[in-house]
């Protein structure tokens, strides 16, 4: 005998469609809440009862996924292209801002160590960020872009170069 109450047909084209995307019933069932064994149900009833369907709408939502996802990525990398282009435009007058800061003597410009730090920190904020952090920024953006086209992020490609000597004696 059934529990619970049936699920309605908005409930299931929501549930297929956040199915599609997360590949999860429990992040599906956590996010709609629903049970699991409810996304379960309506999951293999669907992939049973209209495979062709079912197929589409997932390639469907992956397709809008990874539009938006492009669109978040270029967006992200016009605004890191802005901040390096201005950090780099700025960099060398920054430091000697910095440096002048902290060579400013105490009594002629009444500033205070403490405010030369605070000074001295908001400087440095908009100069160019250290290579760690260039480098990881780059290379999220790098693995989200190829997670959203349904790539690979990881290089699992070798090659190997042989001399001309050693390519003769395989033959």
């Amino acid at each position: 005998m059934p529990r619970g109450k049936k699920t309605d047909n908005k409930m299931i084209a929501k549930i297929i469609a956040s199915y599609a995307l997360t590949n999860s019933y429990n992040a599906t069932a956590k996010k709609l809440g629903v049970s699991a064994n409810t996304v379960k149900n309506v999951i293999n009833k669907q992939k049973k009862d209209n495979p062709e369907k079912y197929a589409k709408v997932c390639e469907q939502k992956k397709e809008a996924f990874a539009e938006q996802a492009n669109e978040i990525v270029n967006k992200g990398l016009e605004l890191l292209k802005r901040r390096y282009d201005k950090a780099l435009k700025y960099e060398e007058q920054l430091e000697e801002l910095i440096v002048l800061l902290m060579n400013a003597d105490e009594k002629e410009n009444d500033i205070k160590y403490q405010e030369k730090i605070s000074i001295a920190k908001k400087i440095g904020k908009i100069q160019l960020n250290s290579l760690s952090e260039i480098t990881t920024s780059m290379g999220t953006l790098y693995d989200k872009m190829r997670l959203a086209k349904g790539e690979s992020t990881n290089n699992n490609s070798l090659m190997i170069q042989m001399s001309d000597d050693i390519k003769e004696l395989s033959q």
